[in-house]
């Protein structure tokens, strides 16, 4: 290896790591021209050594399945670990960072769970860590956040962040298709793993949320701290009657900045939002960010948010940043990671303001929609439109409620009224509306 290169040891060669090693390899020359010096791929430890070798993504002699002998390579500088979960890929990225080597990683849950001890880590020891692929892909949504937005206070965030789970709703609001057809499309396709919990719970969206809203606030937000709803629980019924209202469902992200200033909502739930809205917009596997500065305004970043390719463009952007050595002395010098800040002030979820979709199943007689209307009126939640279809007389049909802003305490108290009604059939379906900001 050229003195003046860089040596650069990857662990894991799955997808994701199979593109880093092709991107390292085909665009060697290209790559040397931008950074100044060459990047050079000098071990990959993985525990299918033959398999890796037989792909040719890598020369032999550097593969190996013993980490020992991983780390003791000389000249490698930068460790991408592409290993995922949290046990053993938080062992290796301490033992890189003590080191005092730097770490790149896609590995969403590990820095959602460990990321502040993990930063301070990278701080203590000379280092630096680099995740643009951990919250979206190859859209440079962590790299805005961190360095183009700069100037900004960030007054809210609305992401859909999940590829799963927006092919899963927009083959559902575009086809016709139920949930469970359209998750067993998405698995053939590859688009959902074989067990989809994490996606379709909106446990892997907590992750990403986690992070970004870390980075945007100033603050220190852990994954357990983010209430997550997922898709799963869905009726293709309710996507309909919010179709006819005039909205489209997402799984959306949401940290926003409360009117006290100082207090951050925060949360993962399918919501409704206007059709004519840009993230309504966003279809199939495809990732958006919606980001808000007080003096910026609104961006949006849009791109892949998952895929070999994609995601290994970020991972070896970030490469390439630390090569260049910029970012080392960024990461050093600026208070940007949660390491340095205090735990956030969140909101209670239940003080949270927003709209709201209501679907009830009453039995079709006179007085039943008044008793669940007044139910919300003593919550001191005033209605904006309430659809019902024609049906035959005195069997339960189903009464769709829009609401104005109500807090979502009050909306769920008076819910729990209505459904105690005799009249009432089944439990009631809320969706949150989100309003974006002009």
């Amino acid at each position: 290896m050229a003195e003046s290169a860089i040596g650069v040891g990857l662990i894991g060669c799955g997808t994701v790591g199979g593109g880093v090693a092709k991107l390292l390899r085909e665009q060697a020359e290209v790559y040397a021209q931008r950074v100044g010096r060459p990047i050079v791929l000098c071990r990959l430890l993985d525990k299918e050594k033959d398999r890796v070798i037989q792909s040719g993504l890598a020369d032999a002699d550097i593969v190996t399945d013993d980490v020992d002998s991983f780390f003791d390579t000389p000249g490698m500088q930068v460790v991408i670990e592409l290993a995922g979960g949290t046990g053993a890929a938080s062992t290796f990225v301490q033992r890189a960072l003590k080191a005092g080597q730097h770490v790149v990683t896609a590995n969403k849950a590990l820095l959602a769970e460990q990321g502040p001890e993990l930063f301070a880590l990278a701080r203590k020891h000379d280092a630096s860590i680099a995740f643009e692929a951990s919250c979206g892909g190859g859209i440079p949504c962590v790299t805005a956040l961190t360095f183009g937005l700069m100037a900004n206070r960030i007054d809210a965030l609305y992401g859909i962040l999940n590829g799963t789970c927006n092919y899963i709703l927009t083959e559902m609001t575009g086809k016709g298709k139920t949930y469970s057809k359209a998750l067993a499309d998405a698995q053939e396709l590859g688009y959902a793993e074989a067990d989809p919990t994490l996606d379709v719970t909106g446990g892997d969206t907590a992750h990403k949320i986690a992070i970004l809203a870390s980075l945007a606030f100033g603050v220190k937000i852990t994954d357990g701290q983010v209430p997550a709803r997922g898709v799963d629980q869905l009726d293709l019924n309710d996507l309909r009657f919010g179709a006819e209202l005039g909205y489209d469902i997402k799984l959306l992200a949401i940290a926003e900045r409360q009117p006290d200033g100082d207090s951050i909502g925060v949360g993962v739930e399918p919501c409704f939002i206007h059709k004519s809205e840009l993230l309504a917009q966003v279809g199939g596997a495809f990732n958006a960010l919606s980001v808000y500065g007080h003096a910026v305004g609104h961006t949006l970043y849009y791109g892949a948010g998952a895929g070999q390719m994609p995601t290994a463009s970020a991972v070896v952007a970030d490469v390439m940043n630390i090569a260049a050595g910029w970012y080392p002395k960024a990461f050093q010098a600026m208070r940007l990671t949660p390491d340095l800040h205090e735990p956030a002030m969140l909101a209670d979820p239940d003080s949270l303001l927003s709209r709201y979709y209501l679907r009830i199943n009453a039995m079709d007689k006179p007085g039943v929609i008044a008793k669940a209307t007044a139910a919300l009126g003593d919550a001191g939640i005033s209605l904006s439109a309430v659809l019902q279809h024609e049906t035959n007389a005195g069997s339960y049909v189903p009464v769709v409620i829009v609401t104005h802003q109500a807090r979502r305490g009050d909306l769920l108290e008076a819910v729990r009224r209505i459904e105690s009604m005799d009249v009432i059939e089944g439990p009631p379906v809320t969706i949150r509306i989100v309003d974006l900001p002009a």
